[in-house]
């Protein structure tokens, strides 16, 4: 006598999809890993400096110190998302594109190349610093950045507030400054570039008032 049982077939089958199953799911998450869409963007160099500006440099008396920072930024801006302006209250995070440093690093670093372009000297440094570093600083460069945005296609806009600090930590300088760097093109690339001009502008102004106040004294 035979006796049939009904989920014998199934159970032959069982192995198969469970094989099956498991080569799908690794071909998804293969397919997710290598499609990341994440694109990564730096704010451009700044001015690179020229012969002159090296001639000073060297001929000046010890060179002067000067320190750039610290650079601070809004707290809707310290992310590593890129954000964008939208309308005249709104902001909107761009989840696949990304800074590829810290945007207030990235600041601090576009400020920095412009005033050494063009203050006649090879001694400039970043925050943070040591003590000892601190004490031989002629003057020092305090940012707050109260607004850095703007949208592809329009302009950027950025709204500063900056000091000039003496040795003894006396301010020297007050001012603020807004940046209206006019729209380079329709894409987010043109954006960013127009970002790294506005910066570009600002470090240029603060060169300004930086060279007298730390001019060497003889």
């Amino acid at each position: 006598m035979r006796t049939a049982s009904c989920d014998t077939p199934g159970r032959s089958h069982e192995p198969v999809i469970e094989r099956l199953f498991i080569l799908a799911a690794s071909m998804s998450l293969a397919g997710c890993a290598v499609s990341d869409p994440t694109q990564y963007y730096t704010l451009g160099q700044a001015t690179v400096k020229n012969a002159e500006s090296r001639s000073n440099a060297s001929c000046s008396v010890g060179g002067v110190r000067i320190g750039v920072g610290p650079v601070s930024i809004p707290d809707y801006l310290d992310r590593s998302q890129i954000v964008t302006g939208v309308g005249t209250d709104r902001v909107e995070f761009l989840m696949s594109h990304r800074w590829a440093e810290p945007l207030e690093n990235a600041i601090t670093r576009i400020l920095t190349e412009e005033i050494s372009a063009r203050v006649p000297t090879e001694r400039i440094v970043t925050y943070p610093w040591r003590d000892m570093v601190a004490r031989a600083m002629r003057c020092q460069v305090v940012v707050a950045v109260v607004r850095f945005d703007g949208r592809p296609g329009g302009d950027v806009t950025l709204d500063t507030r900056w000091r000039i600090l003496g040795r003894d930590g006396d301010e020297l300088a007050f001012e603020r400054l807004t940046v209206i760097q006019a729209a380079m093109g329709p894409s987010l690339e043109d954006l960013v570039a127009g970002m790294g001009r506005a910066l570009s502008t600002l470090g240029r102004e603060i060169a300004v008032e930086v060279r007298p106040v730390s001019s060497p004294i003889l």
